[in-house]
């Protein structure tokens, strides 16, 4: 029995028939003809709008009406995308007959630049949009100057365009204004990509800066570890026990050079030293040399991270509290006091007067070699735990001492004038009654501010005189340890925004 061909397969085997190619041909010919006399003549565009307004009348029932409008809005719309496409192929190819770079050095270029003006490069045109897809120009991902306008899907597209290239990203937002960190929508789903490929996404990260961000620490801890490359660390904002994260890079970034970790902006202790073996620090990660610590930490903590970490040349704890100054005792007894070069203890609330000057006793007598900066400055003064309730006061002759037998370090002691101090002058505590035999008169307390000892006197007689009464006085001196400049930017147009998904094909 003969078997019956299928019509169907007969049909898509076959070549297009003749009629077919004949009635194309036609409507080429057509439309070629309509849109010349288009382009010669601008008013056969109206008549032929007037012409479909008439058809639309003489037409009696509303549902012929209503097939005939969509048929016209198809017509409409098809020919306009055509017209869209056509043009842009046609920019492509001027743009490639042109432009007077290769596409390697375009390539090369795009990658020198910022990842916001990089976007707004691939929104115009497909010649750019093509070279700004390689791998490459995504291998530094910073998206801080438009967190507002960034979602999650943007950031992952650009994770995974980067690849094996992605070498640092630096998220969120800069500002402090409350309304604008509450309004962001980017949390840390967007580092989800990092994972991706079994993890080869985010091997070879190196640099990794996370600003206010939605985020809670399982899941940040999830994406840390896969980053095995990591060297520089920075989370600032981010609403989570730090303890968990420490523990994390200590098990698997083994190459971590520097870690800031910031909670001041909700107070939240770092944890316990229960929940930290501490000697990982010292076995897993021999490179870190710079810590900064901002949030609630204890001293037993910080005795424990100081004497393991002997590479440790900078740490920064200002605007830290919880913690009175007693790890500076270890620090002292050999740990990291013999490579340490930067110490920061700015605007400690809970820092002891008592402590400070044996630490800067020690320096005079020729401990802390290395020592090269050194930042004991504090708003409301250092504390006197055994005078009246929040009596403050500073330690003038040991700065003043350090700064003649130490003059190759630069000593930061930026403290209110005396009359700030809670209570009158008169009842501050004098060398001979003080907890930590620290003066309080006007001749002492002038040599209290940084500088050489030419300069001491007259430093501290201008920050007096521009202080307020209240209790302020601004800090002529500013220092930043961490090598990463922090300037808030104002947000951008919601132009921006839909340029930034364009560039992402989003």
């Amino acid at each position: 029995m003969a078997s019956v061909p299928n019509p169907k397969r007969r049909r898509c085997l076959c070549p297009t028939s003749d009629s077919d190619s004949d009635a194309s041909l036609q409507m080429d010919r057509s439309l070629q003809s309509t849109l010349a006399r288009a382009t010669a003549d601008p008013s056969i565009a109206t008549s032929v709008g007037l012409s479909l307004e008439r058809i639309l009348d003489s037409i009696p029932l509303q549902s012929d009406k209503d097939t005939l409008v969509q048929g016209a809005i198809n017509l409409a719309s098809s020919l306009l995308q055509a017209a869209i496409r056509s043009a842009r192929r046609f920019a492509t190819s001027h743009n490639s007959s042109v432009w007077p770079l290769p596409n390697d050095l375009t390539i090369n270029v795009f990658s020198r630049l910022d990842t916001q003006s990089l976007c707004f490069a691939a929104a115009s045109c497909m010649l750019f949009r093509r070279c700004a897809s390689d791998p490459s120009c995504y291998a530094n991902i910073d998206l801080t100057s438009c967190a507002d306008l960034v979602t999650d899907p943007v950031v992952s597209t650009m994770i995974q365009r980067a690849g094996k290239h992605l070498l640092s990203i630096k998220l969120g937002s800069l500002s402090q204004n409350e309304s604008i960190l509450e309004n962001s929508s980017l949390t840390v789903s967007c580092l989800a990509a990092l994972k991706s490929d079994g993890g080869a996404t985010g091997l070879l990260l190196q640099k990794l800066h996370l600003y206010n961000l939605k985020v809670g620490s399982n899941s940040l801890c999830s994406m840390l570890s896969a980053c095995k490359s990591l060297s520089e660390l920075e989370i600032v904002g981010i609403n989570c026990w730090f303890v968990h994260i420490l523990r994390t890079i200590f098990e698997h970034c083994r190459s971590i050079e520097h870690i800031c970790l910031d909670t001041s902006r909700f107070y939240m202790p770092i944890g316990s030293l229960a929940e930290l073996s501490v000697d990982e620090l010292i076995k897993n990660c021999p490179l870190l040399s710079s810590l900064a610590l901002r949030c609630r930490i204890g001293d037993d903590l910080l005795s424990a991270i100081v004497k393991e970490a002997r590479g440790l040349k900078s740490l920064d704890l200002s605007g830290s509290s919880s913690f009175s100054g007693i790890f500076l005792r270890d620090l002292g007894n050999g740990g990291s006091a013999n490579s340490l070069e930067t110490l920061i203890l700015r605007d400690c609330m809970h820092l002891r007067a008592k402590e400070v000057s044996r630490f800067l006793s020690a320096i005079c007598y020729g401990d802390w070699k290395s020592l090269r900066y050194v930042d004991i400055s504090n708003k409301k003064g250092l504390l006197v735990p055994r005078g009246p309730s929040g009596l403050r006061t500073r330690c003038a002759m040991e700065v003043s001492q350090v700064l003649r037998e130490r003059p190759e370090i630069q000593l930061m002691a930026d403290y209110p004038p005396i009359r700030c101090f809670d209570g009158d002058c008169s009842n501050l505590p004098s060398s001979s009654s003080s907890d930590s035999g620290l003066s309080s008169s006007d001749d002492e307390t002038s040599s209290s501010l940084p500088g050489s000892d030419n300069e001491t006197n007259t430093s501290s007689d201008n920050e007096t005189n521009s202080s307020s009464d209240d209790g302020t006085n601004s800090l002529s001196v500013v220092w930043q340890w961490w090598p990463f400049v922090v300037n808030p930017v104002p947000p951008a147009s919601e132009a921006k925004s839909e340029l930034l998904k364009e560039a992402c094909h989003i």
